[in-house]
């Protein structure tokens, strides 16, 4: 864990959470990422030898950070209506998400192919240069110490593609979430819409509508969609590249923005961001995290939402707060 987590003590159970998805992961992702020179991992879903089947290479850059971005009202023209922060993580658990996805997309459109899970975790100089970028420069810095990475894998003679999946940052607001957003998030809008009245009297009364409102939210209790102005969403912004194998050369780069918004009509929090605990976020992210890769591979499918899972009367006081 890092000096980041700590300070944000109700945000330590995350690695706990992402610990127990890890557990349950497949064989493969138990001894995967190892530190220091990346190397293969083995070969999984290797069908009986045959001429048609493919041996792709499966990698996640997807990061070490999850980012937290939080509405908040208007305070000027030159700040933006946002709190941002960054946590932390083993990015090996992030990438087992990510890894996880594209083993299972591939493996239901090409059950026949041999997968090469690969382990890439830039260290000392690489990733000091990642964290010293910010944004589009440091999605294409990204990019471009992966590919001086794959250079050096001589075993990638004997495959036929390589499928990467990396951050991808968005500047305008998508499908009714926050602005300047990439890879793996959680952005919280706790502000309702206002209505405005006039008094008859030359005033003008502000009033915030209920809930139900402009977006096509889940409840976590039932799954059953409805709409509310307020929510609590994952998201997984990412790229994915298909790249040839022995030369590298791009063939194909394909951009992926999802989330899935949440709003329970049973919580008593008044705020929002208090309707959930880390607990069911992290599963949530985790989720959204390996569907997104899965789909980036089989395209759109229908997916169960979270659900909230049931927890002790006791329990209730230490939910999160993502104010």
């Amino acid at each position: 864990m890092t000096q980041e987590l700590f300070r944000f003590p109700r945000l330590r159970r995350t690695l706990l959470a992402l610990s127990c998805w890890a557990a349950a992961a497949p064989a493969w992702a138990q001894s995967a990422v190892q530190a220091g020179p990346a190397a293969p991992l083995p070969a999984v879903a290797a069908a009986p030898a045959a001429s048609a089947a493919r041996t792709v290479a499966l990698i996640s850059a997807i990061g070490d950070r999850i980012t937290i971005v939080r509405q908040r009202p208007g305070v000027g023209s030159h700040l933006e209506p946002y709190t941002r922060r960054e946590i932390k993580f083993d990015p090996r658990l992030l990438n087992r998400m990510v890894l996880s996805g594209l083993d299972q997309g591939l493996a239901q459109t090409e059950p026949d192919s041999q997968r090469v899970l690969l382990d890439w975790l830039p260290e000392g100089a690489e990733a000091a240069q990642i964290d010293d970028a910010r944004r589009m420069q440091r999605e294409s810095r990204i990019e471009a110490l992966l590919i001086e990475h794959l250079r050096a894998v001589p075993a990638r003679q004997q495959w036929d593609e390589i499928i990467a999946v990396l951050p991808k940052w968005t500047m305008p607001s998508v499908k009714g979430m926050g602005e300047k957003l990439a890879g793996i998030g959680i952005y919280v809008q706790p502000l309702r819409r206002q209505a405005l009245e006039d008094l008859g009297t030359g005033e003008l009364s502000v009033s915030a509508i209920t809930p139900d409102g402009d977006h096509v939210t889940l409840d976590p209790n039932t799954g059953e969609k409805e709409a509310s102005s307020i929510f609590v969403a994952v998201y997984m912004y990412m790229q994915t590249l298909t790249l040839d194998a022995k030369t590298l050369e791009v063939k194909k780069r394909e951009l992926r923005r999802d989330n899935t918004k949440y709003f329970d009509p049973k919580s008593p929090a008044n705020d929002v961001g208090r309707m959930f605990d880390t607990r069911f976020l992290m599963g949530a992210v985790a989720q959204i995290a390996e569907r997104s890769a899965q789909r980036a591979i089989t395209g759109d499918v229908n997916v169960s939402p979270a659900r909230k899972l049931d927890e002790p009367a006791a329990a209730a006081p230490g939910a999160s707060s993502l104010r």
